[in-house]
């Protein structure tokens, strides 16, 4: 059997339950906009499910819950793909999980990747039939109406906290009611959400940054802004609007949002020295860049440094293309941040910053799709790593492409 089309709305919901009536052996393949997630039969049972999107990905729910380090899920990263073995195996073998562990959060993370998939307004599907070879694989054994029936569920629960938190561009901050720690009566997941928290972050970075669901996350937003922990402070323009010619916001915020994940990854390792190291970073640019960027900061307000920016390209008037030179001088800055960092703190350091740049630039893919800017900053901020990766490569003991500098090809 071959199935394929469109799908709006409740449709999935009807081809999954279909699938499983039939007692279907197979593979359907769901994609929306840039995400594809695949979902494995076996005899009308969901036994298996995988998504490109890394949030749904066993290691990030693991992280998220505690039950590993982020130490070890870097390393057993690294030796699953350099072994070609699954990271479930990897993390068993090393004794940081039990094999029941493994079981138990397989199912969560099948869980987790349906019901991101029911919550796809549009996309388009695609069923076959397939011998599945599910040797030394975990599988987990779920039933697709039960899982349809708790999705609508969560559609219609969410539908109701979105009127409290209206778009995932909002910024929150802490309110200052919090008295103390020992007054507050929070859960380890709502701790989690809360200290990810801090004035910068919007709320679809910290659903990314927490490895929790969407749905997990708008619940504990609505629970602490209810308590009165935090206030919004702030809403980002979306950088999928459509901009005006003379508006550069949408650049200048995917770019701050790379600049605050390599000040966050610094801070407490240099202290007062990460402020100057930004300022410091501009010396080497060429005289124009610096002159754009000589009142930026990304710890600045971002309505402060947009002013600031646009001043200067205004002044520009004789300029061709002012957002063409506006990604070229950013895409510049943050090479000789990295270079900067990576020169005082090493390389391993490095590499836990590049990982967070790559969860900004995955991002802006999704939210951007078609933007003539977005491309250009992916493909600018891919050979700006590229050199990073040159420079520092003999520090990483003669790393290859292959290796963590290949994030972005």
């Amino acid at each position: 059997m071959n199935l394929q089309g469109d799908f709006e709305g409740l449709t999935l919901a009807s081809i999954l339950q279909l699938l499983c009536n039939d007692q279907k052996t197979g593979v359907l393949t769901v994609t929306s906009d840039a995400e594809e997630s695949r979902v494995f039969f076996d005899q009308g049972t969901i036994v298996y499910a995988s998504a490109s999107l890394k949030e749904a990905r066993l290691g990030s729910l693991m992280r998220a819950d505690g039950v590993i380090s982020a130490d070890q899920l870097q390393k057993c990263l690294a030796l699953a793909k350099e072994e070609k073995m699954h990271l479930g195996k990897i993390l068993v073998d090393k004794g940081y999980i039990s094999l029941e562990t493994l079981k138990k959060y397989n199912t969560k993370q099948v869980e987790a990747i349906l019901y991101n998939l029911l919550f796809w307004k549009k996309g388009r599907f695609e069923y076959k039939d397939a011998k599945l070879n599910l040797k030394g694989m975990i599988i987990t054994q779920l039933n697709p109406m039960k899982l349809i029936l708790e999705a609508s569920r969560r559609i219609d629960e969410l539908s109701v906290l979105q009127k409290y938190i209206s778009s995932d561009r909002i910024v929150f901050k802490m309110s200052g009611k919090m008295q103390s720690k020992e007054e507050i009566k929070l859960n380890a997941n709502e701790w989690r959400i809360l200290s990810l928290i801090d004035g910068t972050r919007t709320v679809r970075q910290i659903i990314d940054e927490s490895g929790y669901d969407e749905f997990a996350v708008y619940k504990i937003f609505f629970s602490v802004i209810s308590s009165g922990l935090i206030e919004q402070k702030e809403e980002l323009n979306s950088p999928a609007d459509p901009q005006a010619d003379d508006d550069y916001s949408a650049i200048l915020i995917v770019f701050n949002d790379i600049l605050t994940a390599i000040r966050k990854n610094i801070v407490d390792e240099l202290g007062d020295r990460s402020y100057s190291l930004f300022e410091e970073s501009k010396s080497g640019l060429a005289d124009e860049y610096k002159r754009l960027l000589k009142d930026y900061h990304p710890d600045n307000h971002s309505q402060a440094n947009l002013k600031s920016i646009v001043s200067v390209l205004e002044a520009m008037d004789r300029m061709k293309d002012p957002k063409e030179f506006l990604i070229a001088g950013f895409t510049e800055y943050c090479g000789r941040v990295l270079e900067k960092v990576g020169g005082i703190l090493g390389v391993q350091p490095l590499i836990k910053i590049l990982e967070d740049i790559e969860k900004v630039l995955g991002y802006v893919r999704k939210y951007q799709a078609g933007s003539k800017e977005k491309t250009k900053i992916v493909n600018d901020m891919k050979h700006a790593l590229d050199h990073i990766q040159s420079k520092f490569k003999t520090e990483a003991g003669g790393r290859s492409r292959g290796g963590i500098f290949s994030i972005f090809s």
